[in-house]
């Protein structure tokens, strides 16, 4: 298959989904959009006999125009996969399903929808007993969160479809952003995407513009409208997603310094941490029931979040700043329960 080909089977779409046919000139128009070598529309409709011909794709016709859609299990491996699948890969794929809970796999999962499906489709046709085992793994096996669950935004898949096509193409985007303090933005911005982060159940883009050297944080929930434009950016070399995640701690939201926490924890709330250690030169000790903690951790916004959740099970014994600040936070709470 070639590559136009192939972004022809991309932009069309699924049988059985809620989208209609689409017409030839309505998908060479969409092609214009992000291929700049883009063939005519007579190419295009060619091509389009040829995968039908290939059995990939369904015409319809209406009136005089001829409309499209893939055909059911058309997409990529699955149109091969049905008779090859073996129950462990079956399963495989199923679990990968159930189990992808967070919003950036669950998005690109998307692509593999007629693989799931063959999946379900080969798991359902046992014919022993060890057969029917894998069927039923699925319902023996669980993942719950540990914090309390949220209903967090859900992400248009159209534009992270065209979000996620910029960045793999490195190209500019031209998007329009609403943010909380400005949510009936109409006007447009062309950034740099230069990478996508999921946190806490929230998904943002990361995107440079062309001036500035530090980037910004747009949460993908929030975007109005996301075009990928024509014209490619040299990705910085000097930007590394890893370092902005994790070293320049970036998403910690109001990060300060580097300080070293001192806490004393009662009741057993902070036993976890004797398993998964909140930094890596952590100490601890026990006293009776109590347990001290302490290590050297970035002081953030999302740090004090993290302290709030003991409640009174945990005091804030050093730096003496964040203690004040604390020990100022339990007044008010006080006196809001006193009323």
């Amino acid at each position: 298959m070639s590559n136009i080909d192939r972004e022809i089977m991309r932009l069309l779409p699924e049988a059985g989904s809620y989208n209609d046919y689409v017409s030839t000139p309505d998908i060479f128009r969409r092609l214009l959009q992000t291929e700049p070598a883009t063939p005519s529309q007579k190419t295009i409709y060619r091509r389009l006999v040829k995968l039908e011909e290939d059995g990939l794709v369904e015409m319809d016709q209406r009136g005089t125009a001829s409309v499209w859609r893939k055909k059911a299990g058309a997409s990529g491996m699955a149109a091969k996969a049905g008779a090859m699948m073996t129950f462990d890969e079956a399963l495989a794929l199923q679990t990968l399903r159930r189990f992808s809970s967070r919003q950036i796999p669950e998005l690109v999962a998307t692509s593999l929808s007629a693989m799931f499906d063959v999946a379900e489709a080969r798991l359902q046709r046992t014919n022993s007993e060890s057969e029917r085992k894998y069927s039923r793994w699925a319902s023996k096996v669980a993942v719950e969160s540990g914090g309390f669950a949220l209903h967090y935004p859900v992400v248009d898949r159209g534009l992270f479809a065209a979000v996620s096509k910029a960045l793999f193409h490195e190209r500019k985007l031209e998007i329009v952003y609403r943010p909380r303090h400005n949510a009936d933005n109409d006007q447009s911005k062309v950034i740099l995407p230069l990478g996508l982060v999921e946190v806490g159940g929230l998904v943002y883009l990361v995107g440079g513009t062309e001036g500035r050297s530090n980037p910004t944080m747009y949460r993908m929930d929030r975007l109005s409208s996301a075009e990928v434009m024509l014209d490619a950016f040299n990705y910085p070399p000097s930007f590394s997603l890893d370092a902005y995640v994790k070293q320049q701690r970036s998403f910690d939201f109001m990060v300060e310094s580097a300080v070293l926490l001192r806490l004393k924890f009662v009741g057993g709330a902070g036993d976890h941490l004797l398993e998964a250690p909140l930094a890596e030169n952590q100490k601890s000790s026990r006293d009776t029931d109590a347990l001290y903690v302490q290590g050297t951790v970035i002081l953030s916004q999302r740090l004090r979040w993290w302290l709030r959740s003991f409640g009174p099970n945990v005091e804030v014994l050093g730096p003496a700043t964040l203690r004040a600040e604390f020990a100022e936070e339990a007044q008010a709470l006080a006196r809001t329960y006193a009323k």
